[in-house]
């Protein structure tokens, strides 16, 4: 590699003889060893740290490895490596030196770092074995099932423009690449099945994904079916299971509730008595099980908002007028609602992998990654709850007759 002109070969040490700051001597401070990732391994490579002889001086320099940028152990030629792999579709796998040291721990390379490209064909190999246990785990289950959608980014604009022959805008790629993982969970937040569509999908394309927990769990046993407004899944919930209860998830509702007033008072305790007791109520109007108790509710609650006095009020008593017409078409249909968020805690757990992967490159890719991350997290042990250190697995295990 080029370094300072000159040609040197990669990962050699370069040491400082005198000081940037004053010109004086450097001595040896502390002898240390870099472990350095690297396309041909993880390589161990001695440095030191030195430091000015000069009095007053205290400047500290440690050695430079070529091909190695600033302190960071990860060479140059492997970054540039890591970069086109996960940016160009090859690997959403993110610690690749983690997986290295799982994977060869038997080996005669140990901790070696495995192929970006070996990785991803183990993610997809693992993907295929990952989504036949998802829809072959034995659970029991409460009678209550749950469904909603993550969108996902997919997709090589390049490759799409170039097989379409035309330069796509910035709105039409941006409706190509958009997927969406809809997922069915149980209470217990074992996650049973998924698929992945277009965005706004027809009901024709979820009601495989119904059908195969329906004939999974049996039908008689699936008494209720929780999910948002998506009227693809609504309309697929009624072909496939039509003697299930249908509820729709108000947990959003009420957390943009809660939101309205926490962006004015920062707490709940710091809200207005007044203010509070119409809080209170929007609750039970979000909260209302037939089109009669929610009409008492929104009469009570226009006496109340007249005693208050706040913006948090006024544009929660906005929200909650456009929430009462959206939520009686519900409850007119025979839905109910439902506050349980086990698709949220879902969905949060995704996200933290969404930030790593950032994007995928092709549906079977995203498939594979999406199998592997339910599997994880149906055997993740909880951290806080009733079920702290239980996975989602062990407390829905089947109840044994005898």
């Amino acid at each position: 590699m080029s370094y300072n002109g000159e040609l040197l070969p990669l990962f050699t040490v370069v040491s400082l003889s005198n000081c940037l700051e004053c010109g004086g001597k450097l001595y040896n401070n502390k002898i240390y060893n870099r472990y350095i990732l690297s396309r041909y391994g993880v390589l161990e490579i001695p440095v030191t740290y030195w430091e000015c002889s000069t009095e007053g001086c205290n400047a500290y320099y440690t050695d430079v490895i070529v091909g190695v940028d600033g302190s960071d152990n990860y060479s140059e030629e492997y970054m540039d490596i890591q970069y086109h792999t996960r940016y160009e579709g090859k690997c959403s796998l993110f610690n690749n030196r983690r997986v290295g040291e799982l994977y060869t721990m038997e080996g005669d390379y140990h901790g070696r770092a495995a192929c970006p490209t070996t990785l991803w064909r183990y993610e997809q190999e693992q993907g295929k074995v990952s989504l036949e246990e998802l829809q072959n785990n034995d659970v029991s289950f409460s009678g209550t099932i749950h469904c909603d959608g993550y969108w996902v980014k997919d997709g090589w604009r390049k490759f799409v423009e170039k097989r379409l022959g035309r330069k796509l805008t910035h709105r039409e790629w941006k409706k190509l690449r958009y997927k969406v993982i809809y997922v069915i969970a149980t209470d217990n937040k074992v996650i049973l099945d998924f698929v992945i569509t277009d965005i706004k999908p027809s009901s024709l394309l979820l009601i495989p994904l119904f059908s195969r927990v329906r004939n999974r769990l049996g039908e008689e046993y699936i008494k209720r079916v929780v999910s948002d407004e998506d009227s693809a899944i609504i309309d697929a919930v009624s072909y496939v299971l039509p003697n299930a209860t249908h509820a729709f998830c108000v947990f959003h509702q009420l957390k943009n509730l809660t939101k309205i007033y926490l962006n004015q008072f920062k707490k709940l305790k710091n809200v207005p008595y007044n203010d509070k007791q119409f809080y209170e109520k929007g609750k039970e109007l979000i909260s209302a099980e037939n089109c009669v108790e929610s009409t008492v509710i929104l009469k009570e609650l226009h006496r109340l908002f007249r005693l208050t006095n706040t913006e948090a009020s006024i544009d929660a008593m906005t929200y909650l007028e456009k929430t009462y017409k959206k939520n009686r078409k519900f409850l007119e249909k025979g839905f109910v609602p439902e506050t349980n968020n086990v698709m949220e805690q879902l969905f949060s757990f995704i996200d933290d992998f969404i930030y790593q992967a950032r994007s995928f490159k092709i549906v079977s890719g995203l498939k594979n990654w999406a199998a592997n991350m339910f599997s994880v997290w149906n055997h993740r042990k909880l951290n806080t709850g009733y079920h702290r250190g239980e996975t989602p697995l062990e407390i829905a295990m089947p109840v044994d007759p005898g």
